[in-house]
């Protein structure tokens, strides 16, 4: 995918470089707040950049990634593929300017491009601005649900 720019000549959405780890990491830990080592960041973006049905795209600034999106395509038995988004994470500074919905309809794009009609998201219960957010540019509330984990390894 190449670059894309918004409606702000100042605003660039581009595919992710390694180059970005250290910017997504800062990105994940003050906008996610997922504490997660750099190297390890640097190593997931290494492998999800490399597969043909994921994506992570990021917004620059003035030349500095300001937010990101990830994107993955998912395939189940009972429905059409869908995306899946992953994360979106923008700077608190630049939040309100419209960064998150340049970032979701570059995803959109993406989407479309690879023939998937339907996106699909997470958002944590305590993230209300973001259930906001998604309402004002056209999601739709879904089916509650309850998550589930079991950490497989044992050290």
């Amino acid at each position: 995918m190449g670059d894309i720019m918004s409606g702000s000549t100042s605003l660039i959405v581009r595919t992710v470089t390694l180059e970005d780890a250290a910017a997504i990491h800062s990105l994940n830990s003050q906008a996610l707040k997922y504490d997660y080592p750099l190297a390890d960041t640097r190593r997931r973006i290494e492998s999800i950049a490399s597969r043909p049905n994921s994506a992570i795209l990021v917004a620059c600034h003035g030349g500095q990634v300001v937010g990101y999106v990830q994107g993955d395509i998912l395939e189940a038995t009972y429905t059409a593929p869908m995306v899946k988004i992953e994360a979106l994470a923008v700077n608190a500074d630049q939040r309100h300017l419209g960064v998150g919905r340049v970032l979701m309809h570059s995803i959109e794009q993406w989407a479309g491009h690879h023939g998937v009609d339907d996106i699909l998201l997470n958002s944590g219960e305590e993230r209300t601005g973001a259930h906001g957010f998604y309402a004002a540019i056209g999601y739709e509330r879904g089916k509650k649900e309850i998550h589930f984990t079991r950490h497989l390894r044992t050290e």
